[in-house]
């Protein structure tokens, strides 16, 4: 979050045309134009820039802009330190609106009920409460979180690389004759995009979000 501060200095000229560069990260640097909390989420997370949305949708790229300035309305984050500010992102944005709606959705498919005890009330409220010298010090990430269950839990627990739990949506997507057929009765832009996607020029998550819009704009 520090760089990512350090870019949203950048003359606004500059940030508006790092759509020209190849790399897909420096691209998004456009959204950094728009300031503040939404600006810095959209550069981390978002899957298009604002010119391949208008081509998505057959818009122009002007309203994609002038949508994105209005909504959604975000309070001001720049106060917070730099980790507090990434912290609330991941918290307000990302988590509220992708990793919660995936894990109701998901659970609730296969008849499972999912608590997250680490998001009860108080114990956010208590930890929003801890300076951040306190919070972010130690020689683990999460020491704070560590030194809670270390008496608790076997060491190899704890102390070990973090381990990401992902599906093989590359392998899936590629193959999978519904989104193949979805893609054939698509348009020919969508059939790019697949052939880009089967190349390894493109994202999964990139690909299936073309997926829904296709099948939505279907019905």
């Amino acid at each position: 979050m520090k760089l990512v501060n350090v870019f949203e200095k950048l003359p606004k000229s500059f940030l508006l045309n790092a759509y020209r560069t190849g790399s897909t990260k420096l691209r998004r640097m456009c959204y950094l134009s728009l300031g503040g909390a939404k600006g810095k989420y959209l550069f981390l997370r978002g899957h298009f820039i604002p010119a391949e949305i208008a081509r998505h949708l057959e818009m122009n790229e002007k309203e994609v802009w002038d949508i994105l300035k209005e909504q959604p309305v975000l309070p001001d984050i720049s106060r917070l330190q730099a980790k507090n500010q990434a912290s609330w992102v991941e918290m307000n944005l990302y988590m509220q609106n992708q990793l919660l709606r995936d894990s109701d959705v998901m659970s609730m498919a296969h008849g499972v009920e999912i608590r997250v005890p680490f998001l009860d009330k108080e114990f956010v409220k208590l930890s929003m409460q801890i300076k951040s010298s306190v919070k972010y010090a130690g020689n683990y990430r999460k020491q704070l979180l560590i030194d809670a269950f270390k008496e608790i839990l076997p060491e190899p627990i704890w102390n070990r690389p973090k381990m990401g739990f992902t599906f093989p949506f590359n392998q899936w997507l590629a193959k999978d004759e519904y989104v193949k057929d979805i893609v054939q009765s698509g348009s020919g832009l969508v059939k790019k995009e697949f052939k880009k996607f089967v190349s390894g020029n493109m994202h999964w998550s990139q690909l299936l979000g073309l997926i829904l819009l296709q099948k939505n704009s279907a019905k």
